[in-house]
């Protein structure tokens, strides 16, 4: 992804000494055009969508990092392309404005992060901190919802080796006191140009297992990509699939399509389109 760094330096000075300040500023976007149908429907809606993310950051005189960036979205029409979501397949309107926002500081002692989400209401703030020692990373954090009784806290730990990296995170919520509520779990492997991913959640009340495999390859301007899900952890023969390809046209622009079923709601989804990244 291509940045715009722009340094800007501010002087102040007193009757007895001068200080200055170099703060970085960086511009980042996404945007994309295409069509989806659903095959279930025999709906065909047109897509966009468009946002930019705007950066900030500097260095204290103790060397602490700090920074904060701020999403802002265009309006736009869509489709619901989450097989796990109950509206999967059907239509939507994006409304344009500022949304997501996050703050960090980071130094020798690991990595503070607050982050924002107003959208649709929801008024959701994320406090976050994480370490990495060796190819260790250890990860906590904690949801508060304004005006809810359900906020959450997680722990994570990560280890990264070679080509390979596995995790394993605790997520546990308020509901009438704290619980541990699921688990989840999983790994990565990359060689060659394959790729492979396994993710699942264990849910301690029920033992219920839900889980996603994933296999890609990429070769030049070429990628292909493919999933099989079981997201309800009870029918363990309805799951749901997807295959994605894409071809890139270089400056950040590709050509994609792609056709995810999901079982639960006996939809299927077929997009095609242009996606650019700036």
């Amino acid at each position: 992804m291509k940045k715009i760094l722009l340094a800007s330096t501010i002087l102040v000075g007193t009757a007895g000494f001068a200080a200055a300040d170099t703060a970085n500023f960086s511009f980042s976007g996404s945007a994309g055009f295409g069509v989806a149908y659903n095959t279930t429907t025999a709906t065909l809606t047109p897509t966009t969508s468009s946002s930019f993310t705007a950066g900030m950051s500097t260095t204290t005189d103790m060397g602490l990092e700090a920074g904060a960036s701020i999403e802002v979205t265009a309006g736009g029409y869509g489709v619901e392309d989450d097989n796990t979501d109950t509206g999967f397949g059907g239509a939507s309107l994006t409304a344009a404005g500022v949304g997501d926002t996050s703050l960090y500081l980071s130094g020798d002692f690991g990595k503070l992060t607050v982050a924002f989400d107003g959208s649709a209401g929801v008024f959701d703030t994320n406090y976050g901190y994480s370490y990495t020692f060796g190819d260790f990373t250890v990860a906590v954090g904690y949801d508060w919802n304004a005006g809810a009784a359900n906020d959450a806290a997680d722990l994570r730990v990560d280890y990264a080796f070679g080509d390979y990296s596995v995790y394993a995170q605790v997520n546990a919520g308020q509901a009438g006191g704290w619980s541990a509520d699921t688990i989840d779990f999983g790994g990565t492997a990359a060689m060659s140009g394959f790729s492979l991913g396994v993710d699942a959640t264990y849910t301690i009340t029920g033992g219920a297992i839900e889980w996603k495999a994933t296999a890609g390859y990429a070769s030049g301007a070429y990628s292909v990509s493919a999933f099989v899900q079981d997201d309800n952890g009870v029918d363990a023969t309805n799951f749901d699939y997807g295959l994605s390809g894409s071809y890139d046209l270089g400056g950040g622009v590709s050509v994609d399509a792609g056709y995810t079923y999901d079982n639960d709601l006996n939809t299927g989804l077929a997009t095609v389109g242009v996606s650019m990244t700036f």
